[in-house]
């Protein structure tokens, strides 16, 4: 079972915010303990939240809350399971179902739509390829709508953030596997009426407004219009880059490592532009990305570049020990702030999909 996954000790102490927790409450009606694991790197943990309370416009709350199960397991994250695995219980699942997804999706009763979108979700995880043109006619073919099909795919990417968000800094999980399994969840259901109602809410199309129609990975962006995923998006990748813990040309290599191991073309050429603009050249970038290392490189961008490798495709404990490594280098908002670019570089890397061009 997940509860199996080797899984370390937090690698940050849990801090107070009064802030984050008063943001988490505006957004989801309720401020998770864990907030306080970032109170060193705020912009990291609001992201979590923008995305969590994101409006979907044409996912139904069950197929959203499914994603993230299966998404959850593929990346192993014990934490995001247990968390995916409450609120459906929460939302009425029954139990014995939940097992059935977990031990074997392909033997659990879906309905061929639902089945179809899961698989599209976890190949969009995987990326080992991403899916394809094909994959896509496929869920045309089965009812869904071209913006239905962006949806899901920012929504399967969307999770991957929250798996590295909380997988590389190791956020205890123990919490969330109690109340996953606990047969008093029940009694909790009126006390989260608020946060589940808004969870469950549906959002309304919305065109992005022109102001929100530049800076990094815009594309993107513009790819996903018409939901209000592109406006959470935009804010997400703004907040990333106006933190000031890392350099932006840092930043800007930790997106071109994973785009290169994930062979996503529109998101490197993007981070080579980036760099461009931060005074690296072309070449300079490809014997980095070739070595994972080179004397272009400051003291921090050493430590980093190699490390945003293992985030790709991670095995929990492996990926924590490497971060132990990592933290007893950096300083506090230091290592957040690494967390916080490899998981949005993680996310948007795999969104590529939402693009037709080769």
């Amino acid at each position: 079972t997940m509860q199996d996954v080797e899984w370390l000790d937090p690698l940050v102490e849990r801090e107070r915010s009064r802030e984050l927790e008063a943001y988490a409450r505006q957004k989801l009606g309720i401020a998770p303990r864990t907030i306080g694991f970032f109170a060193a790197c705020p912009w990291v943990m609001r992201a979590d939240i923008d995305l969590s309370a994101t409006e979907r416009v044409h996912l139904g709350h069950e197929l959203t809350g499914l994603v993230a199960l299966v998404v959850s397991r593929d990346n192993s994250c014990r934490f995001c399971f247990a968390a995916s695995r409450m609120l459906l219980r929460l939302a009425g699942m029954p139990e014995d179902r939940i097992d059935k997804l977990e031990g074997d999706l392909e033997t659990a009763q879906l309905d061929a739509p639902v089945r179809l979108a899961l698989d599209f979700a976890r190949r969009i995880s995987r990326s080992n390829p991403l899916p394809t043109g094909p994959d896509k006619k496929a869920l045309r073919d089965a009812g869904y709508s071209e913006l239905a099909i962006k949806e899901l795919a920012f929504v399967a990417a969307e999770n991957v953030f929250h798996n590295r968000a909380a997988t590389l800094p190791a956020l205890p999980p123990q919490l969330p596997e109690w109340l996953a399994r606990s047969p008093f969840l029940g009694l909790l259901r009126p006390l989260l009426k608020r946060p589940l109602g808004r969870l469950q809410q549906k959002g309304q199309p919305e065109a992005l407004p022109n102001e929100l129609k530049s800076g990094p990975y815009t594309y993107l962006v513009l790819a996903l219009d018409g939901l209000p995923a592109a406006r959470v998006l935009r804010k997400v990748l703004d907040e990333a880059w106006a933190s000031l813990h890392l350099s932006p040309r840092a930043k800007a290599l930790i997106f071109a490592v994973i785009a290169r191991g994930l062979v996503c073309a529109h998101s490197e050429r993007e981070a080579f532009r980036l760099l461009a603009d931060e005074g690296l050249d072309a070449d300079q970038v490809e014997k980095i990305l070739a070595h994972l290392g080179s004397p272009e490189l400051d003291p921090i961008e050493a430590l980093i570049v190699p490390y945003a490798r293992e985030t790709i495709w991670c095995e929990p404990a492996s990926v924590q020990r490497s971060g132990r490594r990592l933290q007893q280098e950096l300083t506090t908002p230091q290592f957040l702030e690494v967390i916080g670019i490899a998981s949005l570089a993680n996310m948007v890397c795999r969104l590529a999909i939402l693009l037709d061009e080769p």
